[in-house]
């Protein structure tokens, strides 16, 4: 079971009611966006981590390790409005023949506003995922009549996620036993057939999950018990 998924079903929040929780999610993506105000982001981000880390009680070093994989790729895309080039005003520089690089006033305004906008939307996602079980959410998402479709994708994404996951750490066990990690030089070559075997295992296990569905005469609409 994923980490994730481990702390939507024992959080304290668990049994609260999912359409509740789905607007409060959705209200801290759409109203931030709607008034565009720096203060409500900031509000939004500490709400939303007061009701995950003091209501919930989702670990607070578990929250922040799962926030570490999209605040990271965040940074790395900030860094390209950050960083300006032939510019004015700036606090940092590196001059390269005639051309400026570094960052201005205005940049590194730019980069803030977009980190804590984002960040706001983020807090405001992990905030259903940790407290609302996927089973809940199906259910919410019929209740308000949301179309059979997407909640079909959303359930043969998240199931595929599960495989993805388990097939990846199953492959790298098997290497770890047969010193597949050693150094370097051996280290990247298990990576890349790694990474070569996830594709073909993953793509073998949607094609069975495919069968199952069939046998069970899937028609297009995950029953669920009320």
């Amino acid at each position: 079971m994923l980490l994730i998924d481990r702390y939507a079903y024992t959080n304290r929040l668990k049994d609260c009611s999912p359409q509740v929780k789905i607007l409060l999610s959705c209200g801290g993506i759409a109203i931030p966006r709607l008034i565009n105000n720096y203060y409500f982001d900031l509000f939004t981000i500490v709400f939303m981590a007061v009701l995950v880390l003091g209501i919930a009680k989702i670990p607070v070093r578990s929250y922040f390790k799962m926030l570490i994989l999209p605040l990271s790729f965040l940074l790395l895309s900030i860094m390209t409005i950050v960083v300006s080039v032939n510019g004015y005003n700036y606090l940092y520089y590196f001059q390269v023949r005639n051309i400026c690089i570094g960052i201005t006033t205005e940049s590194l305004y730019k980069g803030a506003r977009l980190f804590i906008t984002v960040l706001s939307s983020l807090t405001s996602v992990y905030f259903l995922i940790l407290t609302t079980p996927i089973m809940d959410i199906i259910r919410a998402l019929k209740k308000l009549k949301v179309p059979n479709l997407l909640i079909e994708l959303m359930v043969l994404i998240y199931r595929s996620i599960f495989i993805f996951i388990e097939e990846a750490n199953n492959i790298y066990l098997a290497q770890t036993m047969k010193f597949g990690y050693e150094n370097k030089r051996i280290a990247l070559r298990s990576t890349a057939l790694l990474i070569r075997n996830l594709f073909t295992r993953v793509f073998i296990k949607h094609n069975e999950m495919n069968i199952s569905l069939e046998c069970k005469l899937y028609d297009g609409e995950f029953k669920l018990g009320d």
